[in-house]
């Protein structure tokens, strides 16, 4: 408590001017951070009877002291305010934590041989920004159609007007135009400049109608190689049409927003409107924010959101009703980030009003998910990934219990499986199980997979303890082979459990998560690449890695079991290590009783000398145990 600070008499004190004030608690940190048209009557409304929000009330409590920044406007105490947020991070300042910076695409049209590329800040250099898109997985699909059907650079090597360098592979592969190397005019590059901008404002008729154009001129003149290359440019711009919306920022575009709340926590829901279509959308969770006025966190995170320089559209519209002293005062410094004029309206009828109340009940499902999955007041984030992974796996509902199967084994001996358990995101070790194989004798792991599955869905059907809980998804360690078997086992139970959604995880040859295997039907499978899904790849990779070293611990333990007590105890030089090696190489104890010296000799860390002393003792004890 600061016994020197006498906040009736400050407040007496507090100039008729625009500023900042700062809250300081009572250790003297600084517990929130507000701006005020005049000082004066904004810092003494906390300490009248003026009605504040729960959140807000608790704040006053522990106000030991309070300073203050005059400003020459409201303006500036708006920058400075969201600066000071940004700084101090006040414990009762509503913050945007989950604030990642959306991706852009930029079109480096400030360069003589312009580049596009994915950013995640809007600068004012000149180039052209498209965006923001909603993940990083839309724009590298976006450009990886680009490449193919408008070619421009790639590199950011210096091109002379006379190039005359030599071309790179992406020349040879039909994704660079070789403008390097004079294989295009220069005219004829800006032509296709000009035709990437168009495409990412999304016009796609008119470089349609230029390919198809270039394409029956090549097979006029019978190039029929570069006819080729225009139909496939076609093709790839037809699919991207069917599975992308542009989205880019011009008069017609708006975002809207909405904020969610069930006494616990909040959620404001953004939706990207863009050349008429919800291009994108995001959400930003806010625990504990309950019982907050949905204004207050509305009026906060367009300050911090759009403060960093997003690439900001002419209007934004709100559910909630902002004050007119907050909504003029925002306007004003988005406005200036901007450019030009930006308004903040709250939409009273029609077609955005129900785009709206739509934008508000997405925000609710999030709550409602977060309440189902457990998570109100914790990590809410979580449903982001899982949302994500319910949409590339085309789920009905979210994927709230996923489980995940391995199959581990050393040679043909020690078979076993894993079963990991995730449970809203987060591993369950208590639900984990294992099962050691027992109809097999071979390494087969589609066998030993179809096996693992009877056995827990049987349970399941017969209501086993431990066993009861229905996954929303299982995992399969492996690719189409593996996904087949668990699907056969399942078929074979009943028809419900059939029904049950079986996905692969496959690797790739440097044994990292590398894909997601998806049936689409019962001959026909899709790979789904997670490397340009950054998050769903390290959310995948973590259940893959999970199962796996599950797994590979019980067999550790199966194996050391077996072998403590073995053929190749006591002997000189054979460690634990040359143990291991030998019964991974030969897999059974029958196997290694049959060896020859040359045979041991060629298992890695052995070496002749050693396998020489390994054969005379195990033959040796095999005479003296014979009769």
């Amino acid at each position: 408590m600061n016994k020197d600070f006498n906040i009736q008499e400050e407040l007496k004190l507090l100039p008729d001017k625009p500023g900042v004030y700062l809250m300081h608690g009572e250790n003297d940190e600084i517990i929130y951070v507000g701006k005020a048209k005049i000082l004066k009557n904004r810092v003494k409304s906390y300490f009248v009877n003026t009605p504040h929000s729960a959140h807000i009330t608790v704040m006053i409590s522990q106000i030991t002291r309070f300073e203050y920044v005059v400003c020459d406007s409201e303006y500036e105490a708006l920058l400075l305010e969201n600066n000071l947020i940004k700084k101090h991070k006040p414990k009762y300042n509503v913050l945007l934590k989950d604030d990642k910076g959306f991706p852009y695409i930029k079109v480096t049209t400030n360069e003589d041989y312009p580049r596009v590329m994915m950013v995640r800040k809007v600068r004012k250099d000149g180039a052209t920004y498209f965006g923001p898109y909603h993940s990083v997985q839309t724009i590298n699909s976006t450009l990886d159609a680009l490449k193919s059907i408008l070619p421009l650079r790639l590199c950011n090597k210096k091109i002379r007007p006379d190039g005359n360098d030599r071309v790179c592979l992406n020349y040879h592969i039909g994704l660079c135009p070789g403008i390097c190397a004079g294989k295009i005019k220069y005219e004829e590059y800006m032509k296709t400049v000009s035709m990437v901008l168009s495409f990412l404002s999304g016009n796609t008729k008119e470089i349609e109608q230029k390919l198809r154009e270039k394409m029956l001129a090549c097979a006029a003149d019978l190039n029929f190689e570069m006819a080729a290359v225009y139909r496939k440019r076609l093709e790839t711009l037809e699919v991207f049409k069917e599975s992308q919306k542009i989205t880019s920022v011009n008069d017609a575009d708006y975002d809207m927003i909405a904020v969610g709340q069930n006494g616990v926590d909040a959620v404001l829901q953004i939706f990207f409107i863009r050349a008429g279509n919800v291009s994108g959308r995001e959400y930003f969770t806010f625990p504990g924010g309950g019982d907050l006025y949905p204004e207050e966190i509305t009026v906060s995170f367009i300050k911090q959101f759009y403060g960093e320089n997003q690439l900001i559209p002419p209007r934004i519209y709100t559910k909630t009703l902002l004050p007119d002293e907050e909504r003029t005062g925002i306007e004003e410094m988005l406005s200036n980030i901007r450019g030009k004029k930006c308004e903040i309206a709250t939409p009273m009828r029609g077609e955005k009003l129900k785009l709206a109340q739509m934008v508000e009940q997405n925000a609710n499902i999030v709550l409602q998910n977060a309440q189902i999955a457990g998570l109100e007041g914790r990590n809410v984030e979580n449903l982001k990934t899982l949302d994500r992974l319910r949409q590339v796996l085309q789920l009905q509902k979210m994927p709230l219990i996923i489980e995940a199967y391995d199959i581990s084994n050393l040679g043909s001996s020690e078979i076993n499986a894993s079963m990991v358990v995730f449970r809203s995101g987060t591993a369950s070790k208590k639900d984990y199980k294992l099962f050691k194989i027992k109809s097999l004798d071979i390494q087969n792991d589609y066998a030993s997979m179809e096996e693992v599955l009877t056995r827990r869905f049987t349970r399941l059907k017969e209501g086993s303890h431990g066993f009861t809980d229905v996954p929303d998804v299982i995992f399969i360690d492996g690719g189409i082979g593996q996904v087949r078997a668990a699907q056969k086992a399942l078929a074979n139970i009943d028809t419900d459990i059939a029904m049950l959604p079986v996905f692969g995880m496959e690797k790739d040859d440097r044994h990292r998560t590398k894909s997601i295997i998806i049936p689409e039907d019962d001959d026909n499978y899709t790979e789904y690449e997670l490397k340009k899904d950054p998050e769903l790849w390290r959310f995948v990779g973590s259940v893959q890695n999970e199962a796996h070293r599950f797994a590979i611990e019980y067999n550790r333990k199966l194996t050391k079991k077996r072998y403590r007590k073995s053929i190749l105890d006591d002997i000189p030089g054979v460690g634990e290590k040359r143990k291991l090696a030998i019964y991974k190489h030969f897999g059974s104890l029958t196997a290694i009783k049959n060896a020859t010296c040359e045979e041991i000799a060629s298992v890695p860390g052995i070496g002749k000398a050693a396998a020489g002393v390994i054969y005379n003792h195990i033959n040796g004890n095999a005479q003296r145990r014979e009769p």
